[in-house]
């Protein structure tokens, strides 16, 4: 018996049945180890029944309490494609399938029980939970038909056996036939993403870094856009941002690596819990909501594209959600993905991002301009670090470390609403932080409410407290003076 073996297993159509050309998957897997079972004190008598070649398997019919279906073998020559002829038009789990044919070509008997049992239905076996019958293309046409009855008591891995058609009762490990209790369901490969893996082991690409990724959903009206930071490609730039993207729709921010991991690397390994239809009709894909669908989730990976529709939600009995329908591009199934699969769909923009509107790092700042109605201060920054870091204002030397408490409170300015209105006249505050790379603009409208609209880079973004911007003003006044700042407001 081989330890390992190699077979193709075909994931798309049967070039033999349908005249097209077949899309196949090769893979390579180890047989399936079990520890020894420790729930009984019997000792084993193992036999091996039967021991052939997966290779020279021809077809595997499984029969259980789902139904029948059978795994077959299309091609000649050597050149041989496993498939279930039921999902020909699905993508197929090699692993599973390999494992049918690797389970389904040897069989040991770790005990004879009784041989000739004058009564089967003792074991299970005359109502049996599964019956698999393997048809080898050898020179014999070999035939081996198992039936598979109940657990044996006191034991949590073993169950009985026998061959259809004779009353010699074993007993086996039920890793060895547990492939023939499963749904044909199994079959289908459920995952629709995975990250690119490089056989070259002198390729660094980080082919999990995602270029852009942009989420358009019904219940929202604008898109939801995440981008690579390209500032962390310059060697020379300063920049406090923890995460390696940015949102840069519907308001420039930096994400917070905590909150944000799932929306960034959910796609790596996405795996469905089920599917609902293979192949679907035009009516079918309005019934599921893909007309108009919930949302599109739309990626640029360095290591291939990633497209998911969502359509309906999934409810249970009771009306409450329990997950969606969705399909991945290239795939011609409808799944079915848990709700928390899928954080696309319910993730808000300030639940992913940091706090801070700006994130120029203070070594790096070399003016800092505050103008409008309510106050004007002009400072002016020296040094690379805190060594040699020097602030003046006017030609007047400022406290640094009086400067760096007002620049982190400027930081923290609460970007606690999305806002879009237009705004106009004269700003409140407006805050210019300038580097050697580039510049921010924060600009300040006082509106309703005691409300106030953040301006980000000319963008309408935010809106927070006014008792935050009065606070501003106040510190800027007090740094130019000399006295304490107050933090709070």
């Amino acid at each position: 018996m081989k330890s390992r073996i190699r077979l193709i297993i075909i994931i798309a159509a049967v070039a033999v049945i349908l005249g097209g050309v077949a899309l196949a998957l090769v893979l390579t897997i180890p047989e399936e180890e079990e520890s020894e079972d420790t729930s009984t004190s019997e000792e084993t008598e193992s036999s091996l029944l039967f021991d052939k070649n997966p290779e020279d398997i021809d077809t595997v019919t499984i029969t259980n309490e789902y139904g029948s279906y059978r795994v077959e073998r299309i091609g000649e020559d050597g050149d041989y494609a496993w498939t279930v002829f039921d999902y020909i038009f699905a993508p197929i789990d090699g692993t599973v399938i390999n494992g049918i044919l690797t389970n389904s070509a040897t069989l040991t008997a770790q005990k004879t029980v009784v041989e000739d049992a004058p009564d089967l239905s003792i074991y299970g076996l005359s109502d049996p939970a599964a019956e698999y019958k393997v048809e080898f293309d050898d020179s014999s046409e070999t035939v081996y038909e198992v039936v598979i009855g109940d657990v044996v008591p006191g034991s949590t891995s073993t169950r009985y056996m026998c061959f259809k058609g004779e009353n010699t009762v074993y007993t086996v490990k039920n890793s060895a036939v547990s492939f023939s209790l499963n749904d044909k369901r199994e079959c289908v490969n459920k995952t629709v993403y995975t990250a690119y893996t490089s056989t070259d082991s002198e390729d660094t690409t980080d082919y999990t870094k995602i270029n852009r990724l942009t989420v358009s959903r019904s219940d929202i009206d604008y898109d939801i856009v995440i981008e690579y930071d390209t500032r962390l490609d310059d060697e020379d730039a300063i920049v406090s941002n923890s995460s390696q993207y940015r949102m840069t729709s519907p308001v420039v921010l930096d994400l917070n690596p905590d909150t944000s991991s799932a929306v960034t690397g959910d796609m790596f390994g996405l795996t469905a819990s089920d599917f609902a239809v293979i192949e679907p009709t035009e009516d079918e894909l309005a019934e599921y909501g893909f007309d108009e669908p919930s949302g599109v989730i739309d990626a640029d990976i360095v290591g291939g594209e990633f497209k998911l529709t969502v359509g309906n939600a999934v409810t249970d009995e009771n009306g409450t959600q329990t997950g969606w329908y969705a399909m991945a591009e290239g795939i011609n199934v409808i799944y079915i993905f848990d709700t928390a699969s899928l954080p696309w769909m319910t993730f808000m923009p300030l639940d992913i991002t940091t706090t801070m509107i700006t994130s120029n790092y203070i070594y790096s700042i070399t003016s800092l301009d505050v103008t409008g109605t309510a106050a004007e201060a002009h400072f002016t920054m020296t040094g690379s670090s805190d060594d040699d870091f020097a602030v003046t204002s006017d030609g007047e030397e400022i406290d640094k470390e009086a400067f760096k408490v007002f620049y982190q409170f400027i930081l923290k300015a609460p970007s606690e609403q999305l806002c879009f209105d237009e705004v106009s006249g004269e700003p409140y505050i407006k805050v210019e932080i300038t580097t050697e790379s580039g510049s921010d603009t924060l600009e300040f409208y006082t509106a309703e409410n005691r409300r106030t609209v953040i301006c980000l880079n000319g963008a309408p973004s935010f809106t927070c407290k006014t008792a935050y911007v009065e606070r501003l003003a106040e510190n800027t006044a007090k740094l130019l003076s000399g006295e304490d700042l107050i933090t709070t407001w």
